[in-house]
């Protein structure tokens, strides 16, 4: 019974530990970029898909005012996306079971009248281990880190647009 109370004691102490080092949910820091009345147009070289919309909501999110492109306001613009997987370890029946996934993203920022700003490249990777029994949901896993992934570079976008264009 004493040990019961003793863990309700520390509880608390422990979550007023964690919340005074700095640990945060993710995506719930207070320093989170805030674009709030930034006008800027998103443009994609590679497409509207699952890159694309996480940008856009991830922009959204942050109170940038989405405008057309050509509007005289600067122009975010999604230049590649690639992934690569790499096989790191296997069996001696050449049995795949670890393998390194890179995504990269490159991104060009323009003021409003097309005068390039900034550029980069933003790159994730993991090492994962996968079950070539389960080869679906190996795929499917695969897709979730990518996932994952696209949603990290979103906030990075966000976060370098604050630096750029905030107050």
């Amino acid at each position: 019974m004493n040990r019961h109370r003793l863990s309700l004691l520390l509880l608390p102490v422990l979550l007023i530990g964690l919340t005074a080092c700095g640990w945060h949910l993710r995506g719930s820091a207070p320093g989170a970029a805030s674009l709030e009345g930034v006008r800027l147009s998103l443009d994609s070289q590679v497409g509207r898909g699952e890159l694309y919309r996480e940008v856009y909501v991830a922009l959204q999110s942050s109170g940038v005012d989405l405008v057309p492109a050509g509007a005289g306001v600067p122009s975010l613009v999604l230049a590649n996306e690639s992934r690569q997987r790499r096989v790191i370890s296997g069996t001696r029946a050449d049995e795949v079971r670890e393998y390194e996934l890179r995504y990269r993203v490159s991104w060009r920022l323009r003021d409003g009248d097309g005068e390039e700003l900034q550029s980069g490249t933003f790159e994730q990777m993991r090492e994962y281990r996968r079950d070539e029994q389960q080869m679906l949901g190996g795929e499917g896993q695969e897709d979730a880190i990518v996932n994952e992934f696209r949603r990290d570079i979103a906030f990075l976008l966000t976060d370098r647009l604050q630096a750029l264009l905030g107050e």
